[in-house]
Protein backbone atom coordinates (compact mmCIF):
# COMPACT_ATOMS: atom_id res chain seq x y z
CA UNK A 1 0.00 0.00 0.00
CA UNK A 2 2.80 2.35 0.90
CA UNK A 3 4.56 1.72 -2.41
CA UNK A 4 1.34 2.44 -4.27
CA UNK A 5 0.92 5.78 -2.54
CA UNK A 6 4.51 6.73 -3.32
CA UNK A 7 4.01 5.82 -6.98
CA UNK A 8 0.85 7.96 -7.20
CA UNK A 9 2.61 10.90 -5.56
CA UNK A 10 5.52 10.73 -8.02
CA UNK A 11 3.17 10.62 -11.02
CA UNK A 12 1.17 13.55 -9.67
CA UNK A 13 4.31 15.64 -9.16
CA UNK A 14 5.48 14.87 -12.71
CA UNK A 15 2.14 15.89 -14.18
CA UNK A 16 2.05 19.15 -12.19
CA UNK A 17 5.62 20.07 -13.07
CA UNK A 18 5.09 19.37 -16.78
CA UNK A 19 1.90 21.40 -16.77
CA UNK A 20 3.53 24.37 -15.02
CA UNK A 21 6.40 24.27 -17.50
CA UNK A 22 4.12 24.17 -20.51
CA UNK A 23 1.35 26.60 -19.52
CA UNK A 24 3.36 29.87 -19.44
CA UNK A 25 4.55 29.37 -23.04
CA UNK A 26 2.30 28.89 -26.04
CA UNK A 27 3.61 28.73 -29.57
CA UNK A 28 1.94 31.04 -32.11
CA UNK A 29 2.23 31.33 -35.88
CA UNK A 30 0.42 34.17 -37.63
CA UNK A 31 0.67 35.65 -41.13
CA UNK A 32 -0.54 38.51 -43.31
CA UNK A 33 0.03 39.58 -46.91
CA UNK A 34 3.66 40.57 -46.17
CA UNK A 35 5.06 38.55 -43.27
CA UNK A 36 4.84 35.35 -41.26
CA UNK A 37 5.62 35.54 -37.53
CA UNK A 38 6.67 32.76 -35.16
CA UNK A 39 6.76 33.47 -31.42
CA UNK A 40 5.76 32.35 -27.94
CA UNK A 41 3.40 34.02 -25.49
CA UNK A 42 3.23 33.85 -21.72
CA UNK A 43 0.32 34.10 -19.32
CA UNK A 44 2.50 35.81 -16.72
CA UNK A 45 1.49 39.43 -16.17
CA UNK A 46 4.24 41.59 -14.63
CA UNK A 47 3.55 45.13 -13.49
CA UNK A 48 3.87 47.49 -16.45
CA UNK A 49 6.36 50.38 -16.37
CA UNK A 50 5.94 53.63 -18.29
CA UNK A 51 9.57 53.59 -19.44
CA UNK A 52 9.19 50.31 -21.36
CA UNK A 53 7.55 49.36 -24.66
CA UNK A 54 5.60 46.11 -24.49
CA UNK A 55 4.79 43.67 -27.30
CA UNK A 56 1.66 41.60 -26.84
CA UNK A 57 -0.65 39.28 -28.73
CA UNK A 58 -4.40 39.65 -29.16
CA UNK A 59 -6.96 38.90 -31.89
CA UNK A 60 -4.38 37.11 -34.05
CA UNK A 61 -2.13 40.18 -34.17
CA UNK A 62 1.02 41.42 -32.47
CA UNK A 63 0.59 44.84 -30.88
CA UNK A 64 3.02 47.18 -29.13
CA UNK A 65 2.44 50.04 -26.71
CA UNK A 66 4.45 52.24 -24.40
CA UNK A 67 3.93 51.77 -20.69
CA UNK A 68 1.20 49.09 -20.69
CA UNK A 69 -0.30 46.09 -22.51
CA UNK A 70 -3.72 44.48 -23.04
CA UNK A 71 -3.03 40.90 -24.13
CA UNK A 72 -0.64 37.99 -23.77
CA UNK A 73 2.99 39.13 -23.66
CA UNK A 74 5.49 37.79 -26.18
CA UNK A 75 8.22 35.73 -24.55
CA UNK A 76 11.21 33.84 -25.89
CA UNK A 77 12.51 33.69 -29.46
CA UNK A 78 10.82 35.76 -32.14
CA UNK A 79 11.15 35.12 -35.90
CA UNK A 80 9.65 37.07 -38.77
CA UNK A 81 9.77 35.89 -42.39
CA UNK A 82 8.92 37.44 -45.72
CA UNK A 83 6.34 35.46 -47.67
CA UNK A 84 9.23 34.04 -49.72
CA UNK A 85 10.47 32.47 -46.43
CA UNK A 86 13.43 34.87 -46.43
CA UNK A 87 14.28 35.91 -42.86
CA UNK A 88 13.09 39.45 -42.09
CA UNK A 89 13.73 39.89 -38.34
CA UNK A 90 15.07 37.89 -35.42
CA UNK A 91 15.29 38.62 -31.71
CA UNK A 92 14.27 37.65 -28.20
CA UNK A 93 11.54 38.83 -25.82
CA UNK A 94 11.50 38.69 -22.05
CA UNK A 95 7.92 39.07 -20.77
CA UNK A 96 6.93 41.47 -23.52
CA UNK A 97 10.08 43.58 -23.81
CA UNK A 98 12.95 43.23 -26.25
CA UNK A 99 16.28 41.96 -24.97
CA UNK A 100 19.61 40.91 -26.48
CA UNK A 101 20.67 41.40 -30.11
CA UNK A 102 18.00 42.12 -32.71
CA UNK A 103 18.74 41.90 -36.45
CA UNK A 104 16.59 42.79 -39.46
CA UNK A 105 17.12 41.95 -43.14
CA UNK A 106 16.06 43.27 -46.54
CA UNK A 107 14.26 40.99 -48.98
CA UNK A 108 17.56 40.35 -50.78
CA UNK A 109 19.10 38.94 -47.59
CA UNK A 110 21.26 42.00 -46.84
CA UNK A 111 21.35 43.05 -43.17
CA UNK A 112 19.41 46.27 -42.58
CA UNK A 113 19.79 46.96 -38.84
CA UNK A 114 21.63 45.53 -35.86
CA UNK A 115 20.41 46.65 -32.44
CA UNK A 116 21.22 45.89 -28.83
CA UNK A 117 18.44 45.81 -26.22
CA UNK A 118 18.57 45.56 -22.42
CA UNK A 119 15.37 45.27 -20.40
CA UNK A 120 13.22 46.93 -23.05
CA UNK A 121 15.59 49.79 -23.89
CA UNK A 122 18.09 50.13 -26.70
CA UNK A 123 21.60 49.73 -25.34
CA UNK A 124 24.91 48.98 -27.01
CA UNK A 125 25.96 49.10 -30.67
CA UNK A 126 23.53 50.15 -33.37
CA UNK A 127 24.13 50.01 -37.14
CA UNK A 128 22.00 50.80 -40.16
CA UNK A 129 22.86 49.84 -43.74
CA UNK A 130 21.20 50.23 -47.13
CA UNK A 131 20.07 47.32 -49.31
CA UNK A 132 23.50 46.96 -50.97
CA UNK A 133 25.52 47.00 -47.76
CA UNK A 134 26.62 50.64 -47.54
CA UNK A 135 26.83 51.86 -43.94
CA UNK A 136 24.34 54.67 -43.27
CA UNK A 137 24.89 55.19 -39.54
CA UNK A 138 26.82 53.63 -36.68
CA UNK A 139 26.85 54.43 -32.97
CA UNK A 140 25.78 53.37 -29.48
CA UNK A 141 22.71 53.65 -27.28
CA UNK A 142 22.65 53.89 -23.52
CA UNK A 143 19.38 53.47 -21.61
CA UNK A 144 17.43 54.14 -24.79
CA UNK A 145 19.33 57.32 -25.69
CA UNK A 146 22.07 57.97 -28.23
CA UNK A 147 25.45 58.25 -26.57
CA UNK A 148 29.01 58.92 -27.70
CA UNK A 149 30.24 59.35 -31.26
CA UNK A 150 27.90 58.57 -34.17
CA UNK A 151 29.23 58.43 -37.71
CA UNK A 152 27.31 58.93 -40.96
CA UNK A 153 29.66 57.86 -43.80
CA UNK A 154 27.26 58.66 -46.66
CA UNK A 155 26.71 62.22 -45.42
CA UNK A 156 30.36 62.50 -44.36
CA UNK A 157 29.24 63.65 -40.93
CA UNK A 158 30.22 62.80 -37.35
CA UNK A 159 28.07 63.82 -34.37
CA UNK A 160 28.75 63.54 -30.65
CA UNK A 161 25.77 62.75 -28.41
CA UNK A 162 25.36 62.96 -24.66
CA UNK A 163 22.19 61.57 -23.07
CA UNK A 164 20.42 61.71 -26.43
CA UNK A 165 21.30 65.35 -27.09
CA UNK A 166 23.69 66.57 -29.76
CA UNK A 167 26.84 68.08 -28.27
CA UNK A 168 27.69 71.32 -30.09
CA UNK A 169 31.31 72.45 -29.96
CA UNK A 170 32.18 76.02 -28.94
CA UNK A 171 33.62 76.75 -32.38
CA UNK A 172 30.38 75.75 -34.06
CA UNK A 173 28.39 78.08 -31.81
CA UNK A 174 30.69 81.11 -32.02
CA UNK A 175 31.51 80.86 -35.71
CA UNK A 176 29.03 83.07 -37.64
CA UNK A 177 27.75 82.52 -41.15
CA UNK A 178 29.98 83.49 -44.11
CA UNK A 179 27.96 86.58 -45.06
CA UNK A 180 27.71 87.65 -41.43
CA UNK A 181 31.49 87.33 -41.08
CA UNK A 182 31.92 89.35 -44.30
CA UNK A 183 29.76 92.27 -43.17
CA UNK A 184 31.23 92.18 -39.64
CA UNK A 185 34.68 92.46 -41.17
CA UNK A 186 33.53 95.28 -43.43
CA UNK A 187 31.95 97.19 -40.53
CA UNK A 188 35.09 96.69 -38.45
CA UNK A 189 37.26 98.08 -41.28
CA UNK A 190 35.04 101.16 -41.65
CA UNK A 191 35.11 101.71 -37.89
CA UNK A 192 38.89 101.53 -37.88
CA UNK A 193 39.06 104.01 -40.78
CA UNK A 194 36.77 106.49 -38.99
CA UNK A 195 38.87 106.17 -35.83
CA UNK A 196 42.04 106.72 -37.85
CA UNK A 197 40.59 109.83 -39.54
CA UNK A 198 39.47 111.23 -36.19
CA UNK A 199 42.92 110.75 -34.67
CA UNK A 200 44.52 112.42 -37.70
CA UNK A 201 42.15 115.42 -37.49
CA UNK A 202 42.81 115.80 -33.77
CA UNK A 203 46.56 115.77 -34.42
CA UNK A 204 46.13 118.35 -37.20
CA UNK A 205 44.06 120.61 -34.91
CA UNK A 206 46.71 120.53 -32.23
CA UNK A 207 49.43 121.37 -34.74
CA UNK A 208 47.46 124.27 -36.27
CA UNK A 209 46.54 125.68 -32.86
CA UNK A 210 50.22 125.82 -31.98
CA UNK A 211 50.98 127.71 -35.20
CA UNK A 212 48.10 130.14 -34.65
CA UNK A 213 46.02 128.93 -37.58
CA UNK A 214 42.25 128.86 -37.42
CA UNK A 215 40.55 125.61 -38.28
CA UNK A 216 36.83 125.48 -39.05
CA UNK A 217 35.05 122.14 -38.57
CA UNK A 218 38.34 120.27 -39.12
CA UNK A 219 37.96 120.80 -42.86
CA UNK A 220 40.11 122.55 -45.39
CA UNK A 221 38.68 126.11 -45.97
CA UNK A 222 37.00 126.67 -49.27
CA UNK A 223 38.55 128.96 -51.81
CA UNK A 224 36.97 132.42 -52.17
CA UNK A 225 35.39 133.15 -55.52
CA UNK A 226 37.43 135.36 -57.84
CA UNK A 227 35.37 138.54 -58.59
CA UNK A 228 38.01 140.22 -60.73
CA UNK A 229 36.84 141.05 -64.27
CA UNK A 230 38.15 138.90 -67.03
CA UNK A 231 39.81 141.26 -69.51
CA UNK A 232 40.85 138.54 -71.86
CA UNK A 233 39.09 138.73 -75.23
CA UNK A 234 36.72 135.97 -76.12
CA UNK A 235 38.25 134.49 -79.21
CA UNK A 236 35.64 131.78 -79.48
CA UNK A 237 32.13 133.37 -79.51
CA UNK A 238 29.07 131.20 -79.20
CA UNK A 239 27.18 129.80 -82.16
CA UNK A 240 24.23 132.26 -81.83
CA UNK A 241 26.54 135.24 -81.49
CA UNK A 242 28.37 134.26 -84.65
CA UNK A 243 25.06 133.74 -86.49
CA UNK A 244 23.55 137.16 -85.61
CA UNK A 245 26.88 138.85 -86.17
CA UNK A 246 26.83 137.70 -89.77
CA UNK A 247 23.31 139.16 -90.33
CA UNK A 248 24.41 142.55 -88.96
CA UNK A 249 27.20 142.62 -91.48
Amino acid sequence: MMRKLIYIAVVFICIVSCKSTYEPFTKKVISNTEYKEHFNITSQAPNAKLTKRYYWFKSQKVHSSQGDYAGDLLDGEYLKYYYSNQLAEKGHFNKGVKTGIWISWYKNGQIATTEGWVNGKQSGKNTFQDSIGNLISKGKYKNGLRSGLWIYPVKGDTILYKKGEKVVKDKEVSKPHFFKRFFLKRDKTEEQQVKKNTERDNTLNKTNSKKGKKVVNNKTPKRKPNNKPNNKPNNNPSFFKRLFGRKDK
